[in-house]
């Protein structure tokens, strides 16, 4: 009789969890995408630039091995952020979430409409 579990099983048991990163397609989501990716997570990557995403997902894939999905979505958009919010609900496999994507308005504060404020909330 042996005691503990099979190989199977203990690599089942030590897969990484998925890391869901916004604002992925430049800047410091790029540089977490590719440290995970070479750490031997899976990604799921978020942002507004989907074409941008597609080549950086692509040139990691052939690099890492890892499964990527692209998610592209602007998420100042109500429809689009519930798409993420519901992959984040719904996929078991996310561990991790870099919540690096940014919104911003231009001007002075004091000039900016309500409605464009609690956008950015």
């Amino acid at each position: 009789m042996s005691i503990g579990s099979t190989r199977e099983e203990s690599t089942a048991m030590a897969k990484k969890p998925s890391v869901l990163i916004t604002g992925a397609s430049g800047g410091m989501g790029a540089t977490y995408a590719d440290r995970f990716a070479r750490r031997g997570h899976d990604l799921v990557l978020v942002a507004r630039d989907g074409a941008r995403m597609e080549a950086m997902a692509a040139d990691l894939r052939r690099e890492t091995g890892v499964a990527i999905d692209v998610l592209p979505a602007d998420l100042t958009n109500p429809a689009e952020l519930a798409v993420v919010e519901a992959r984040l609900r719904n996929d078991d496999g996310i561990g991790i979430l870099v919540n690096n994507a940014g919104a911003s308005l231009g001007g002075r504060f004091v000039d900016q409409s309500t409605e464009d404020v609690a956008q950015l909330a």
